[in-house]
């Protein structure tokens, strides 16, 4: 068969990859001058940042962590144990924050132990479950966590009230630890959350987009199609058109909004549900830094506005010992927006160098130098009745034989292992068919 990929970053280059290992004749369509998508990279000056946050190699699949460390290759990535921390009212608490009340002010930890037994009780007699996000944070971690960390945290993340929220995503997103960690946790004895990421991997050189390159090696000569922005996809007799050209089948990361905008005969209803998939976009602010004695931290929470913009900070220079020059280190802040920009990137990045300076994470003349990077699709805004639309447009789209795949293609909060999971599947779909 002849398939057109549409998009190049990590869910697009694996498709791909094992598509024309099947025998397919493939041609994958990227709009950049370079493959790497949500995974992009860039190196400047010797210091590596990756342009969507923070990534990492880990997965919970052996199949997958064994496709993306063996795509590297054996010697090409470093591993890490995880550290992560809260930065909240000038002192570190473990992360998940329920794991960490050992870590908060006596007069916090009181607040949050009990008002996390009371919410528990209540849910143990049957207190209904809600279901906007806000007052589900609430039923399910109290009062005490939600005040501290919960609600500003994912304030500072959705910039959207968060009763707008729905709660069908927050199964594996959100840590669920149990009641005994919690008080253990309250009573000094350190608990462990989210141990599948205990340990992660990345990449040696070329930062998180070098995991896109070495999969996309795998791809033969002539299917890649870089400056080749897709701009139409027409239903025919016999398959589709892809900017004119016949396609048996057409499979697509590209964001289903932006999709939708590209397909012609759509009922009214299934556009409406195509345009009411909404995002949240994201700026990272890299800096690099003239400072050699980095904390072992892999990553920062920052719930408090008082801290900076940023919801997250990596410590990226610890990810792998080539990310910056001997001697040197660096981090990436998350700053996320919602359909109005930040301000401009000067203001974002003073914005973050004086939070993080006012915490003592390092010293303004520490900075090297700075670069913003603006990533319009980051995050799947949950709204409330997003499921109705979703399963419009996924069902719509089966309907025409069209393959929806990815983190922004079929609208699932996927990783990136499981957008290489997502492929794999696929890939064995059409091997059945065959």
């Amino acid at each position: 068969m002849k398939i057109a990929v549409l998009g190049g970053g990590i869910t697009g280059c694996t498709t791909a990859r094992l598509l024309a290992a099947a025998g397919h004749e493939l041609c994958l369509f990227e709009a950049a001058p370079r493959l790497g998508g949500l995974c992009a990279s860039s190196t400047i000056d010797g210091f590596v940042s990756d342009h969507a946050g923070g990534h990492i190699l880990f997965s919970k699949d052996k199949q997958v962590l064994d496709f993306m460390l063996g795509a590297l290759g054996q010697g090409n990535y470093h591993t890490t144990k995880r550290d992560t921390r809260i930065w909240l009212r000038d002192r570190f608490v473990r992360y998940p924050f329920e794991n960490g009340l050992c870590d908060l002010h006596e007069a916090d930890k009181f607040r949050c132990l009990r008002d996390y037994i009371l919410a528990w009780h209540e849910r143990r007699n049957g207190a209904a479950v809600p279901t906007n996000f806000r007052d589900w944070c609430t039923w399910r971690f109290g009062e005490g966590i939600c005040a501290l960390f919960m609600h500003p945290y994912n304030r500072k993340i959705w910039n959207v009230p968060l009763e707008e929220l729905g709660t069908a995503w927050v199964e594996g997103r959100v840590p669920d630890a149990p009641m005994e960690d919690v008080l253990q946790s309250a009573l000094g004895q350190h608990t462990a959350g989210y141990v599948h990421q205990a340990v992660f991997h990345y990449p040696l050189t070329g930062g998180f987009e070098s995991v896109v390159h070495a999969i996309a090696a795998g791809i033969p000569a002539g299917v890649v199609r870089l400056n080749t922005p897709v701009t139409s996809v027409q239903r025919g007799a016999d398959g589709y058109a892809v900017n004119g050209e016949r396609f048996d089948e057409v499979v697509s990361t590209l964001p289903l909004a932006t999709l939708g905008r590209m397909l012609e005969g759509l009922p009214a209803a299934v556009r409406t549900a195509f345009g009411a998939l909404d995002h949240v976009s994201l700026r990272t602010v890299f800096l690099a830094l003239d400072k050699s004695d980095a904390p072992p931290h892999s990553w920062l929470y920052f719930p408090d506005p008082h801290d900076g913009p940023q919801n997250r900070m990596t410590w990226l220079s610890n990810y792998s010992p080539r990310n910056a020059p001997p001697g040197k280190s660096s981090v990436m802040a998350e700053v996320t927006w919602y359909r109005e920009r930040p301000g401009t990137e000067a203001e974002t990045t003073e914005a973050v160098v004086a939070g993080l300076t006012r915490g003592g994470f390092f010293q303004r003349d520490q900075v090297i130098f700075s670069r913003c990077f603006d990533v319009d699709h980051a995050y799947i805004l949950y709204r409330s009745g997003l499921e109705g639309h979703l399963e419009s447009a996924r069902r719509w789209c089966a309907e025409q034989g069209l393959h929806v795949v990815g983190r922004f293609g079929n609208y699932s909060y996927f990783n990136s292992d499981m957008c290489v999971r997502a492929a794999m599947d696929l890939a064995a779909d059409f091997a059945k068919r065959s």
